[in-house]
Order: structure tokens, then C-alpha cells, then sequence
């Protein structure tokens, strides 16, 4: 049987690096989830009445301002010849949310005038957490889901640039949830194991039963004890070197039969190196998964009212440290015979 590529990480051994680096900011805390670190910030600035979000997210990003009741608009970002981010020049909005997509540079315009007459910008490092540099200089908040890049229960990042943050969460997430959890992905390291022996639909029905449970009981709650410890042994130069390395590969070998998002010379340190496949996106993902290669898109389209052609078109290809050159070849060599 064929290794598996991709899809939820499993248990993995403390590293023994120096842990993953936070740009420097006035306060910050580790939290729950990157939806737990938008709410923090949020709760610091409660005379906020409307938001403007990119058209192109999930929809875990615009569900804390609905509960927060901020109305949300969106700027356009479209994925036909590369990545086009339509900004109003003026934006008419309390807070503006910047995202950084797949760690590519993404350029922030200068937002210097809706900052002056009193404009909130909080960025999304998600995807541009393990970059150099990890966040532009304008926005006055900062916010991070951890999960994307490595092998921990919960984790989220909010900090602030401009004061003490007064509503960070302290309480831990219940033992209910870190134990299934931590559970699933040990299934998942015994089936990668011995991929005969072990039950797969029992870890992701854990792993499915533990996203949900995190999506609607995000608010309040601080990051666990194990996945803090992890983060503060992660060996960061040796994960970006092995997403650079991958991502390298895939350009090499795909560069005449796919599409990318993003030029090659774009890429600092890519969370998945993002491909347009107009028309055959689901199909391709489809027949990828079963042979055994998990590639997601990001994102399924949220329930607010705003469009961008990338949830239709977009395929995310796995390129993270788990990964070595062979499994690279081997996405590539699968893609090339479905294109």
C-alpha cells in the first residue's frame, strides 16, 4: 500500500529546535484556535460596527465578527491570472481584515488614511506564519491558526501592537477534547504504521467529531498544555527548509501541465502550494484521494454572502515537512496523468 499524503497530522516526537518565532508585538497570547484569536480581538474593540473581509476565506474567519455582531462586507479576490485582491481605495468600514494567502508574498496596499481617520487592521498571519517576514508594519492587530502547520491538539495566536490585550482567554479546553484528540491522531500514527491493522474510518470519525465540536466552542479558551510545549520545541528552519525544498519540486515538475496561483519567485515559506484547475477541481481531487494523496482546497464557500472564482477552481498541494522529494514525485506523476 502506497503511503498517505497528506491529510490530518498524526502524533509526532518533540522537536528540538528553538520553537516557532511570533513577530514582535506590545501583548500577545496562545489560544484556543485562530477563530478564538479573531474573538479575542474583537472583545478589545467593542464600539465596532461593520468589518470588510476578503471575498476569498473561511468561513471560521467571518463566523466571530457575526457573533460579535460587526456586519460584514467583502473586498473582491479573484484567482484568474494569479491572485487579484480588489481593495476599495477608500475602505468604508470600522475593521478591515488582511490575509496573507498560502505563505506567497501578498503585498498590503498602503492603508495609512483608514488608519488616521480611526481605521482597526487586523491580519491573518496564518498562512504567513512560518515567512520572512511573518506580517506587514500597518496593521495594529495580528492574528494566527496554528493547526495548519503543525502536529498539536488546538492552537491559535492574537496579539496586539497597540496595548496590553485585556481580554485574553485562560481557560484550558476540556480534557474531552484534547483526549479525543490526542487519541485520533495516535490511531492515525498506528495506521500509517500498519496501514492493514488499523481502523481509518474510526480515527477521522474522532478527528471530524473534534473539528466540530472546535467550531462552535471557540470563544474563551486558551491553548493546551501539550500543544504549547510542542510549539516551543518546533524546529522552524528545518520545517521551512522542507516546505521550500518540496514546493521547489513541484514547480520543477509541474511547471508545463498546471496552473499556479502564485510565480514560483513569489514563495517564501508556502503552507501548500496553491493550483487553479477551472472546471475538473473536484474531479482531480478526487480520484488524487483515492490513491491515497489528500490534497484540500481552501476554502469550501462560507455561508456569507460573498463570491471569489478561487472556491470553485483552487487545489491546495500538500508540501509540508512530513513529505520528502519521493512523495512529491509521486503527487506529481498523479497529477500529470490526470491533467
Amino acid at each position: 500500500m502506497a503511503r498517505e499524503i497528506g491529510s490530518e497530522f498524526h502524533r509526532m516526537p518533540p522537536e528540538h529546535g528553538t520553537g516557532m518565532p511570533f513577530p514582535g508585538t506590545a501583548d500577545s497570547a496562545l489560544v484556543f484556535s485562530g477563530r478564538t484569536a479573531i474573538a479575542a480581538v474583537l472583545a478589545e474593540l467593542p464600539d465596532a460596527r461593520t468589518a470588510l473581509l476578503p471575498a476569498y476565506c473561511c468561513d471560521s474567519m467571518a463566523e466571530p465578527f457575526r457573533r460579535a455582531g460587526i456586519r460584514v462586507d467583502f473586498y473582491g479576490v479573484s484567482g484568474k491570472d494569479g491572485l487579484r485582491i480588489g481593495l476599495p481605495e477608500h475602505p468604508d468600514a470600522d475593521i478591515l481584515l488582511w490575509c496573507n494567502y498560502f505563505g506567497f508574498r501578498t503585498p498590503m496596499p498602503d492603508l495609512s488614511g483608514f488608519i488616521r481617520r480611526g481605521g482597526i487592521v487586523i491580519e491573518d498571519i496564518t498562512h504567513s506564519l512560518l515567512s520572512e517576514p511573518q506580517a506587514h508594519d500597518q496593521p495594529q492587530y495580528l492574528v494566527a491558526s496554528l493547526r495548519k502547520w503543525e502536529p498539536i491538539l488546538c492552537g491559535g495566536w492574537c496579539a496586539s501592537r497597540v496595548g496590553v490585550l485585556t481580554h485574553k482567554p485562560q481557560t484550558p479546553p476540556p480534557e474531552t477534547f484534547t483526549a479525543e484528540k490526542a487519541e485520533a491522531m495516535a490511531m492515525k500514527t498506528r495506521y500509517l504504521e500498519r496501514p492493514d491493522e488499523a481502523d481509518k474510518p474510526a480515527f477521522l470519525t474522532r478527528f471530524g467529531q473534534s473539528n466540530a465540536w472546535l467550531a462552535g466552542n471557540y470563544e474563551g479558551l486558551a491553548i493546551d498544555g501539550n500543544s504549547a510545549d510542542f510549539l516551543r520545541s518546533a524546529d522552524i528552519p528545518a520545517q521551512r527548509a522542507a516546505r521550500r525544498r518540496n514546493a521547489h519540486r513541484l514547480y520543477e515538475r509541474l511547471a508545463d501541465r498546471v496552473t499556479f496561483l502564485f510565480p514560483e519567485e513569489d514563495m517564501d515559506c508556502p503552507l501548500f502550494v496553491p493550483v487553479v484547475i477551472p472546471n475538473r477541481r473536484d474531479e482531480v481531487r478526487g480520484a488524487l484521494t483515492a490513491q491515497g494523496i489528500y490534497c484540500p482546497i481552501h476554502w469550501p464557500r462560507p455561508k456569507a454572502d460573498c463570491d471569489s472564482d478561487l472556491y470553485d477552481t483552487e487545489l491546495s498541494l500538500v508540501c509540508d515537512q512530513r513529505c520528502g522529494c519521493g512523495d512529491m514525485d509521486r503527487l506529481a506523476d498523479a497529477l500529470r496523468a490526470l491533467l
